[in-house]
């Protein structure tokens, strides 16, 4: 099996899950296995917070972020949940961020890391991770995007005689990410264009609704990456 590693996004995450008291630790557990699945880790904050007072928001988010990791990792390395545990402690347990925890708290991550991921397999965790996967699994993934309008002057064949016309230029800049990192794009259109942009836009929210009603005849949960219950 490929050796593992705690990216050190993930660390704080890490070490709370071990750190956590057990009442408070099988209280998230729970907690995560029965909310409602939310694509979005700050909507799963925001849903579970209220049953764990005692863990800060931000820890919270934290602890979430690392358990979808975990959980990521399952399905991108189609890895066995035994051999994440084996790989994820020994990975652990060679990282000096982690040099000051006991053999009892590796024992006990151990544990944890079984329980999380055999109770937690169809739970909200579980869904969202495959979730953002199959959001992710694009060569190009949009990050951002804006349409700046501009007036072009048209000068008379003698320019210091004046302007003859103007035209209306709207330039529509994609911010995005690939494999390379994060790029971007420009694309010139006039008015008709932003029009047919405009139109298929709203044919895509129209047929967004009507798969979202099939979707609930057929009693198949839809998972709105945008959803907040709040």
């Amino acid at each position: 099996m490929k050796n593992l590693k705690i990216p050190p996004h993930y660390q704080l995450g890490i070490t709370l899950i071990i750190k956590i008291d057990e009442n408070l630790f099988q209280r998230l557990l729970n907690a995560i296995t029965e909310v409602h699945p939310f694509v979005s880790i700050e909507s799963l904050v925001l849903e579970i917070a209220p049953k764990l007072e005692e863990i800060a928001v931000n820890d919270l988010q934290e602890i979430l972020r690392a358990i979808r990791s975990i959980f990521a990792l399952r399905t991108q390395e189609n890895l066995k949940n035994s051999e994440i545990v084996t790989g994820l402690s020994n990975a652990v347990s060679i990282d000096n961020t982690f040099s000051d925890l006991s053999d009892e708290e590796l024992k006990r991550f151990e544990q944890r890391l079984t329980q999380l991921l055999v109770l937690a397999v169809d739970g909200s965790i579980s869904i969202s991770s495959k979730a953002v996967d199959l959001l992710q699994e694009y060569d190009r993934i949009l990050l951002n995007s804006r349409i700046i309008t501009d007036i072009r002057p048209v000068f008379k064949s003698e320019t210091q005689e004046g302007i003859a016309g103007a035209l209306i230029v709207h330039t529509l800049k994609i911010d995005y990410q690939d494999a390379s990192g994060l790029r971007e794009f420009y694309v010139a259109l006039d008015s008709n264009d932003v029009r047919n942009l405009q139109e298929q836009l709203s044919e895509s929210l129209v047929k967004t609704e009507v798969i979202h009603s099939i979707l609930n005849k057929a009693d198949i949960l839809y998972l709105d990456p945008n959803y907040n219950s709040k």
